[in-house]
């Protein structure tokens, strides 16, 4: 029976990125000419909602419950913010859409190197459900406890009005956030794969070194080398097809969390019906989101920084100066071509960034805390 290259999880996942219009590719066997026709259609539809959305709020005329100008210039600069990421993200998925194609192309030729012996079809079909899992955990979170939250706040129709407004923009952009997670997570299992390849040899020679052996490495190693490269180019490819996205939905979520931090103290300050686990579940899947993509870069870094210490681990003869020479030019290659994740080249994406993003957060939970009671004289 053939093995399918992508196989139901996968596929799932990327039809539901493919309907919503955060990706041009949906199958390796579709025209790119057809994967990027239907991404415009969509693009057209969510500029229809957007604009009805404007529309309704501006006919509606909300007026926030609060009077001080601290609390109002949060909610325009949330609007303002999640609107403009929206369509941001659509536009680069259209105009980046076929490094998307490149990179399943790339992918899929990878994987058919791989498809000599059945363990690593085992590898990966356990990695695509745990992929799947982990995915649709975050997008049912998200939609549930957005829906849940409107239903608490259905009495208050300007409430209602106003947070269902941005809602649909709120969900493409934390759906973008899972995508580069799926990016990442197969680009991860190809760098572990090889690193286990490796790995293999290196126990090999620890226990027989023969001449024949080492040949037989140095005969593999050109073929290692090509796989990286491969694996750095999909890295290439992913970092070319969100070049902009991803810092401004950084942005965005940094906003989301500042704005919701202050709309949750407020009420609880306000004491109104609402119950306090409701307030504090509107954060739950934005600081989800980026802890998940974080964890998931920086294992896919460090995963990469492990090939250079299991290639010198392969034992070899003194005088095999070939094998040698072979093993510090793939080093050398491997330091060259250094796989690293960055947001537009302003940050590297690991869990560093994490640090100042917590400390900016309490810097301004003290600051609400603090000034909370004079904000009604602003």
């Amino acid at each position: 029976m053939k093995y399918k290259i992508l196989c139901n999880p996968l596929r799932i996942l990327l039809h539901v990125f493919y309907y919503m219009g955060l990706s041009t590719y949906i199958s390796y066997k579709v025209s790119p000419k057809w994967q990027r026709l239907r991404p415009v259609k969509l693009l057209v539809i969510h500029l229809l909602i957007i604009a009805f959305l404007i529309i309704m709020i501006l006919q509606y005329k909300y007026d926030p419950p609060y009077h001080d100008n601290f609390g109002k210039f949060y909610d325009i600069l949330k609007f303002v913010v999640l609107f403009a990421v929206h369509l941001l993200t659509l536009l680069e998925t259209i105009i980046t859409g076929q490094h998307v194609c490149e990179f399943f192309h790339l992918y899929y030729k990878l994987n058919k190197s791989w498809f000599k012996s059945s363990r690593p079809l085992e590898t990966i079909r356990r990695t695509y459900w745990k992929l799947f899992c982990y995915l649709g955990f975050s997008l049912v979170l998200t939609v549930a406890i957005e829906i849940n939250y409107l239903v608490q706040i259905r009495k208050k129709r300007d409430w209602l009005v106003f947070f269902s407004s941005y809602t649909p923009s709120i969900f493409v952009c934390r759906c973008r956030i899972p995508q580069l997670v799926m990016y990442l997570e197969l680009i991860r299992m190809k760098l572990l794969q090889l690193n286990q390849k490796i790995q293999q040899y290196a126990n090999g020679t620890k226990k027989v070194q023969l001449k024949f052996f080492e040949n037989f490495i140095y005969n593999d190693l050109t073929q290692w080398a090509k796989v990286y490269e491969d694996i750095y180019e999909t890295s290439v490819l992913v970092s070319r097809s969100m070049p902009v996205s991803i810092l401004a939905i950084f942005v965005a979520t940094y906003v989301k969390i500042l704005s919701d931090c202050y709309w949750s103290y407020w009420v609880i300050y306000a004491k109104f019906e609402l119950h306090e686990i409701f307030e504090c579940s509107l954060l739950l899947p934005s600081v989800l989101n980026i802890l998940l993509v974080l964890v998931v870069s920086k294992n896919c870094m460090r995963t990469a920084k492990l090939i250079p210490q299991s290639l010198h681990s392969i034992r070899h003869s003194v005088g095999n100066l070939c094998l040698s020479r072979k093993i510090q030019h793939f080093s050398l290659q491997i330091c060259h071509q250094q796989i690293i994740f960055k947001a537009f080249g302003c940050f590297t994406i690991d869990c560093y960034i994490a640090s100042g993003i917590l400390g900016s957060i309490a810097t301004y939970m003290m600051f609400y805390i603090q000034f909370m009671p004079k904000f009604n004289y602003l």
